[in-house]
Order: structure tokens, then C-alpha cells, then sequence
């Protein structure tokens, strides 16, 4: 992590600000990340990253109790990552972007992430979408205005994807990206409500 990017984030742990970060190699500050979305409003609720750790940082116990005294709320990891449990520590975290993430076998880590409203993973291999799916449903408070959800599926292989036949909240994207194989309709949201954005990529 560059000395830089350590200042910040001791700061923004002291203040316990609002925080949104990268995760890459070796730490070099970025400052944006692929928009996969296709609403603006969609792209405009993505969370920019302000600080950048590197991998490694994830083992750092000063580095991560840092975060932890921070609101994050954007988490974008640009690179594989051998473990993405850490993630289910931060109950507030809003916007999920996972690049390159072939090492995901579950979603366990989604299910208990309250605020949660947009997620967009990479080449995944995932027996089913109930963990993710059962989050969005829980209840939430009534005097707050319902989340629209967005969902992104690049090159994602899911076993088992019944869980969308559950959903009871409002979806405004659900981008598919298939495997060689898939097909659209094991990714159709059927009944009410469907997506306000459904798009099935097929391959040419």
C-alpha cells in the first residue's frame, strides 16, 4: 500500500468517514473503474474509488481495522483474490464490483450486507444465487424508499439459478453475460416484478 493511500485511510478511520476503495496488485491509486451499467442513474449510484490497498494489505490487521472504523461503501477488486470472506465485514457496504473473480465458488459473503444494492462479478463459479437473492429480500425499514437493485453476471457459471423465481424486490438491471451453454430463459425473472433492465448478452 503506498504511504500515501495509508495516510488517508488513518485519517478517514479517525473521522470515521464515508470510504470507497480499490483493491490491486501492488497498490498503485486508481481512481475509477469499468461502468458495466447501462442507466445513468445506475452509473451515477457507483461509489469512486478514493483510496487503493493492494492485495497484500488484506492480511494487514492495522490496515483492515482501519476500514472497519470507516462507512465503506464501495468495494471494487481489480484483481483474483484466493479469499473473498473479508467482504461480509462490512455490513455497509453499497456498491460490490469483482473483476477476475474465478476463485468464487458462493456468495455466503452477500448475505448479511443490509445496504447493499449493486453487484457485478466476473467468471464466477457458483452453484446458485440464494445467499445474494436472500439478502435483497430481506425486509427493510418501511419509512425508506425501496433500493432498485442492480445485478451483472460477466462469464459468471451458476449451477442453479431458481433463486431469481424469488425475488421480492425491484430490480432495475440484470446484465447476463453467458457461458458457452447457458440460456436466457434460466436467467428470466418470472411473474412480478420483472427488471426494468434485462439484457442476455448471447454470444455470436
Amino acid at each position: 500500500m503506498f504511504e500515501s493511500e495509508r495516510v488517508k485511510l488513518k485519517e478517514a478511520a479517525e473521522a470515521g468517514d464515508v470510504m470507497s476503495i480499490a483493491i490491486n496488485a501492488d497498490g498503485t491509486p486508481v481512481r475509477g473503474c469499468f461502468i458495466p451499467w447501462e442507466r445513468t442513474v445506475s452509473a451515477y449510484n457507483m461509489k469512486t474509488p478514493k483510496l487503493t490497498i493492494a492485495a497484500e494489505d488484506l492480511r494487514d490487521t492495522v490496515v483492515m481495522d482501519n476500514l472497519k472504523q470507516c462507512r465503506l461503501i464501495g468495494l471494487y477488486c481489480l484483481i483474483p483474490l484466493d479469499d473473498y470472506e473479508f467482504i461480509a465485514e462490512f455490513a455497509d457496504l453499497r456498491d460490490l464490483h469483482i473483476r477476475h473473480g474465478n476463485n468464487i465458488d458462493s456468495l455466503s459473503f452477500a448475505r448479511n450486507l443490509p445496504e447493499l444494492s449493486m453487484v457485478y462479478i466476473e467468471n464466477a463459479h457458483l452453484d446458485n444465487l440464494q445467499s445474494l437473492i436472500d439478502n435483497f429480500n430481506e425486509k427493510r425499514d418501511a419509512s425508506i424508499l425501496p433500493r432498485a437493485i442492480c445485478m451483472g453476471f460477466y462469464h459468471c457459471s451458476v449451477a442453479d439459478t431458481t433463486a431469481l423465481q424469488e425475488v421480492e424486490f425491484i430490480t432495475s438491471e440484470l446484465l447476463v453475460w453467458p457461458v458457452e451453454g447457458d440460456t436466457r430463459e434460466r436467467w428470466g425473472m418470472r411473474g412480478y416484478p420483472r427488471p426494468g433492465t434485462f439484457r442476455f448478452y448471447e454470444q455470436k
